[in-house]
């Protein structure tokens, strides 16, 4: 009997040094967890109950200059991705999301398959140029999905997505590619005050995320990007774009571009580049090589004969043009070199006035010759191309990226560099900077600076934050600008220009053909040209400036000249641009403007 009782208390006694030391233990536990591991496990059940969460601004919209038509705003988009454990059949799930998606089935099982972290349960479909989808798609999806178990895991979440108008203005406007990174013209150009600055939310979740308050513990919201009122005219911008791109194939061009300027004030009414794009389908349209470039504000090349215009502004400005003086033309010797009129016999005895309306290489040297290579430095460095003894020159400033500034000699202008300069060879240039060169002239004296924003909206309160003004200062003489107007109007009238004259809105400007230099430092190249056209109209009071460039085109059993191929191209641009800012032919020839 006393073994019984002393084994019970040893028993009890075992028992109650065990729940002693576990209740010790818990009590340790507790301390330590309430006291020297406090803050570690604080922030471990934050993570778990509370959520952060970027708050996205809306990306502003870019209209163009009426403020009525889009040209880039944000669409509702989906994004298609996969819970990677509740797909079924990787190959039948492949084989319909394929066709919806527009990628391979083998891209799809690519991507189920791909390697990942443990931790990785799901997944997004995200492809080149694939990834947010519009409406359709997803109301596709839905249907299919509810009619078979193949996409079964397969969900589509609500995002945005950049809209264009297909090709319209692609190269002004850039594009946001695949993830959300503006690439090239306005989206670029603009990116900060188009995208805004992201907000934050900060809640108390359930497991699921639902928020467990209706008052978030720290809330920022985004700052909305601005929207943007464009100088670009919808109407003339879509007539140039069909003009150029029905030049393109007439002409089997290599590349051209056109520009419409507002000679007042610098704005750019429409520009517009080819090879093009569609900035909707990016995957599918654009390649950096291929047409990735503007090249009304990239390109380079030599101007040729609607350079000449710089040479005869600076001889009359100097007082140093005589129109009805003569000279012979054909030909004329430099040192060891003899440069020639694009017609080599010439029109034996002619005026300088003549000179002009023919285009005569020979009358822009003799001019030149006069004005001498200071002078001509001095004026081509006003109408803005820069000093053309450097490397290169100075850009227009207009707010587009990647702008170019001209490739000139690096050295000093030796008596037959300052002759070819005369007449637009030797140096390399770009439209823009031979458009506002001209919209000087058109003006009465005053060089702007090209510029294609407008206005800067606040859209949520749809209130005008800014509205740009106009940049420029005076280069000439209002009475030399008369005169040169008069005289560019006599080359569209009766000259080399004729193909671009409008009837009732007098056309003024100039051709210009010019041979492209041999990439390998060996002269011209053969039967290779750039051919333009540079004008405005009403010739007396310009209300538009036009610029036409075309990249080796060809005319079948003709020759491709300035005059033949750009001339009446920009007359069907005049045309419609003057249509569109209402100008009456019939007041015009009412009032005798010449």
């Amino acid at each position: 009997m006393g073994s019984l009782t002393r084994k019970s208390k040893e028993r009890t006694l075992i028992i109650g040094l065990i729940a002693t030391l576990i209740l010790s233990a818990l009590i340790l536990r507790l301390f330590w967890l309430q006291t020297v591991n406090s803050d570690e496990l604080s922030i471990q059940a934050q993570k778990n109950w509370i959520k952060e969460q970027v708050l996205r601004p809306k990306r502003g919209s870019i209209y163009d200059r009426t403020h009525q038509y889009h040209l880039a705003w944000e669409t509702d988009a989906f994004v298609f991705g996969a819970e990677l454990s509740q797909v079924k059949d990787q190959k039948k799930t492949a084989q319909q999301l394929a066709s919806l998606l527009g990628v391979s089935k083998q891209q799809i099982l690519d991507k189920l398959n791909q390697k990942r972290s443990k931790s990785q349960k799901s997944i997004e479909f995200r492809f080149p140029g694939k990834y947010k989808y519009n409406k359709d798609v997803y109301q596709r999806f839905t249907k299919l999905k509810e009619q078979n178990d193949a996409l079964t895991g397969i969900y589509a979440f609500p995002t945005k997505k950049r809209q264009y108008g297909g090709n319209q203005a692609a190269h002004v406007l850039g594009f946001l590619n695949t993830d959300d990174q503006p690439i090239g013209g306005i989206e670029a150009f603009y990116d900060k005050l188009l995208r805004g600055e992201s907000g934050e939310v900060k809640f108390k979740k359930t497991k699921d995320g639902t928020m467990i308050e209706d008052d978030p513990q720290k809330f920022r919201p985004p700052i909305q990007g601005k929207d943007m009122v464009l100088t670009l005219d919808t109407r003339i911008q879509n007539q140039v774009e069909s003009e150029l791109s029905e030049a393109m194939k007439t002409y089997q061009a290599k590349g051209g571009t056109a520009i419409v300027a507002d000679p007042k004030t610098g704005e750019i009414l429409a520009m517009a580049s080819y090879p093009t794009f569609n900035s909707n389908q990016i995957s599918d349209t654009y390649n950096t090589a291929k047409n990735g470039h503007n090249m009304a504000v990239e390109s380079q090349f030599e101007p040729g004969s609607t350079f000449k215009i710089v040479t005869l502004a600076a001889a009359i400005e100097e007082k140093l043009f005589h129109p009805n003086a003569t000279f012979q033309s054909g030909s004329i010797q430099i040192e060891d070199r003899i440069i020639r009129d694009w017609k080599p016999s010439g029109w034996g005895t002619i005026t300088f006035r003549e000179g002009v309306e023919l285009s005569s290489n020979v009358a822009f040297i003799k001019l030149g010759q006069l004005l001498g290579r200071d002078r001509l430095i001095q004026y081509i460095d006003k109408f803005g191309f820069g000093d053309i003894t450097q490397r290169t020159g100075r850009k227009t400033g207009i707010d587009l990226p990647a702008e170019a500034s001209g490739y000139y000699f690096n050295g000093q202008l030796y008596p037959t560099e300052l002759a070819s300069v005369s007449f637009g060879q030797g140096l390399s240039v770009t439209p823009i900077q031979q458009v506002m060169a001209v919209c000087a002239i058109a003006n009465g004296g005053t060089l702007y600076e090209p510029h294609l924003l407008k206005e800067v909206w606040d859209q949520e309160s749809k209130k005008k934050l800014k509205t740009i003004q106009p940049s420029g200062k005076r280069i000439l003489n209002p009475d030399t600008t008369k005169k040169v107007r008069e005289l560019l109007r006599d080359v569209v009238k009766q000259g080399t220009g004729i193909e671009a004259d409008l009837p009732g809105y007098q056309v003024a400007g100039k051709t210009g053909t010019a041979q492209k230099p041999d990439p390998n430092g060996h002269g011209y190249l053969d039967n290779k040209y750039v051919v333009s056209f540079v004008g405005f109209a009403p010739a007396d009071k310009p209300d538009v400036v036009v610029y036409i460039a075309l990249d080796e085109p060809s005319i079948v059993g003709g020759e491709a000249t300035g005059g033949s191929v750009a001339a009446p191209l920009a007359s069907k641009i005049l045309k419609k641009s003057l249509q569109v800012h209402e100008v009456d032919k019939n007041l015009l020839e009412s009032l005798n403007v010449k």
